[in-house]
């Protein structure tokens, strides 16, 4: 839950807008919680050179850069950080309606 934090914290630091947190409870293997978060292509750049700062992720876990939809694996928590236009085409939201979204103060 601390690295959910963390990496909640620096989006904060980065102004993403519309940052949504689901909880992957017992759905896979591979990761507990994903995370979708709106931002430009340099927000998106930015927030994954302060993931890498702060030991949260590797350089060989991120894909998509400068391309709208930048996809972080922090290990046990996948980020998609979209900008507005691929946020709204891929709509993520309706993918992950069985899935419990929860809030984290």
């Amino acid at each position: 839950m601390e690295r959910l934090k963390q990496i909640l914290d620096i989006l904060e630091s980065t102004n993403a807008k519309d940052v949504k947190v689901y909880h992957y409870e017992n759905k896979s293997p591979f990761y507990d919680y994903v995370i979708l978060a709106t931002l430009s292509d340099r927000q998106s750049n930015a927030t994954v050179g302060y993931l890498k700062k702060a030991g949260l992720l590797d350089t060989e876990k991120v894909e998509g850069r400068n391309t709208g939809w930048t996809l972080v694996d922090a290990k046990d928590i996948i980020v998609h950080l979209f900008n507005e236009t691929e946020r709204k085409f891929y709509n993520f939201e309706a993918r992950l309606a069985d899935v419990k979204e929860i809030t984290i103060k």
